[in-house]
């Protein structure tokens, strides 16, 4: 079974391939928009990149309230029971 850090490490690597696609792309469709700003593809593929950015944000958001409501939850006491 692999530990934590292999996990990471394979999740780390992933990320950077992920972000180099999404960088080659960019690098490719930048330069066309001012040809053909009108361009259906280039419509499409600034939606597609947008939704995929929105999604990472929020995921990484969700962790940290996750993260700051175990740390909060974690701080407070458990109430008192009643008898």
């Amino acid at each position: 079974m692999a530990d934590r850090s292999d996990t990471r490490r394979v999740r780390r690597w992933i990320g950077l391939a992920v972000l180099l696609v999404i960088v080659g792309t960019a690098w490719v469709v930048i330069p066309r928009l001012g040809a053909g700003a009108r361009s259906p593809v280039v419509i499409v593929l600034l939606c597609g990149v947008a939704i995929l950015v929105m999604k990472l944000v929020e995921r990484q958001v969700h962790k940290w309230f996750q993260r700051w409501a175990e740390k909060q939850a974690a701080r407070t006491p458990p109430p008192n029971k009643p008898r």
